[in-house]
């Protein structure tokens, strides 16, 4: 068969690319390998984010809609949703540096993102997508008037001829590996996570978001603890690898570590996980006929106003390809512009958030405490975040130099480090 535009994946950008580009006239098919689209299989981002200009978008949920400010797209979600309105760092002794907006307003919302998913799907079927679940595309290509892609669906091969493709299968993309596009990306690192839904969890408030720094925990690497999917149910994402897997990590940090007493009567009422490789940002995302979009084109993630926002410049970019304009490079300007990891001190930045193993716990108990009373700017940016802590802390650089001359000589030694150091 043929088409005007092939999307593969049907996670929250190929869904927005679909009915964006059909939105705009596009024969378009969705291609995804699971069988229901609208259930959540791995671990990902069920939030979303208020800060303002973060990955790509400013939304807001407000009349029955997840609404974008920089994009202009609206997305109809009635559901659940929790406000979440403080952030706290906290060292292995307890000290706290906490992250909130003066009002209190939200930094992060929780809602039902299968809901959501389900209902972009039907969306989609509505504004007639060809909607393609249980489809395997096992190759993809460029023929020089569009993209070839190989698909087998129901036991059945087939053949599908597109002028335009958007590779949208999420943090391990396949497709844009099998099209040797992911060929030049360094891989940093490969994380196992599993986020743990609990009952019986003590000492947590819905309304915040935790992360635990420090050996005392027992974890790899920080510990998020944040409300669950249902009233009462706390979640705990733990972060390993092959030779500290999750689940290894997970008893250490319930039975042994400093938050042991309050998961003392904890039940596991689910998991999610995924093995998530961290590439370099694919900064130039176009080639040929082919544009990758949201996570198969991130340094991890781009959380799910991010995935959004690219799905719905992606349907625009491909209408635009196909009337002669410019669409995929004016859509590569966009992203290279509103992605915080697309700019040459990302890595920089990652640093100054992996306090672990970085310093010690006595380390991270004497800079937490310079700062604890102290209330940040409310923001969840993973970027902006660790700027924030090391400008306060930093405050004190006389006292630490006077105090704790080697932990000084620590800091400054890692705030030098720049991305051309790092590789």
């Amino acid at each position: 068969m043929t088409c005007d535009l092939a999307i593969a994946g049907a996670g929250p950008a190929g869904l927005m690319a679909a009915l964006s580009a059909a939105g705009r006239g596009l024969k378009t098919v969705l291609l995804e390998k699971r069988l229901d689209a609208g259930r959540l299989v791995r671990a990902c981002c069920e939030q979303l984010i208020m800060d303002r200009d973060f990955q790509g978008d400013t939304v807001r949920l407000e009349g029955g809609a997840v609404v974008s400010l920089e994009n202009g797209f609206r997305v109809p979600y009635v559901g659940p949703a929790l406000n979440v309105v403080n952030k706290l760092f906290v060292s292995p002794s307890g000290s706290a540096i906490r992250f909130a907006h003066a009002d209190l307003a939200p930094i992060v919302v929780k809602i039902d993102k299968e809901l959501l998913l389900r209902g972009l799907w039907e969306a989609c079927a509505r504004a007639g997508v060809d909607l393609r679940p249980g489809a395997h595309v096992s190759g993809a290509v460029e023929t020089g008037r569009g993209v070839e892609l190989s698909v087998t669906r129901g036991g059945r091969q087939e053949r599908i001829a597109a002028r335009r493709l958007v590779i949208s299968d999420g943090v391990n993309s396949h497709l844009a590996s099998r099209m040797g596009i992911n060929a030049h990306r360094p891989c940093m690192a490969t994380a196992l996570c599993v986020i743990y839904f609990l009952e019986g969890a003590e000492g947590f408030r819905p309304d915040t978001l935790y992360t635990f720094f420090g050996r005392a925990y027992r974890g790899l690497a920080p510990i998020t603890v944040n409300a669950g999917r249902q009233p009462g149910q706390t979640s705990l994402v733990v972060i390993g690898n092959r030779a500290n897997p999750p689940e290894k990590l997970f008893r250490a940090i319930t039975a042994e570590g400093a938050l042991a007493p309050r998961f003392r009567t904890i039940r596991v009422d689910g998991r999610l996980g995924c093995a998530a490789r961290a590439y370099m940002p694919l900064r130039e995302p176009a080639r040929g006929s082919v544009l990758v979009i949201g996570d198969a084109a991130a340094y991890v993630e781009v959380e799910m106003q991010g995935a959004l926002a690219c799905g719905f410049r992606a349907g625009r970019a491909a209408a635009e390809e196909l009337t002669g304009g410019s669409g995929f490079a004016d859509y590569t300007r966009w992203w290279q512009r509103s992605f915080e990891f697309n700019g040459d001190d990302w890595m920089q930045v990652a640093q100054g958030f992996a306090l672990v193993p970085a310093y010690t716990d006595d380390e991270l108990d004497y800079l937490f405490g310079l700062i604890e009373g102290e209330v940040l700017e409310g923001t969840y940016n993973q970027y902006r975040s660790p700027r924030l802590m090391w400008g306060a802390i930093l405050q004190h650089t006389e006292r630490i130099r006077a105090e704790r001359p080697a932990l000084h000589a620590k800091i400054m030694s890692r705030a030098k480090t720049t991305l051309g150091d790092m590789l």
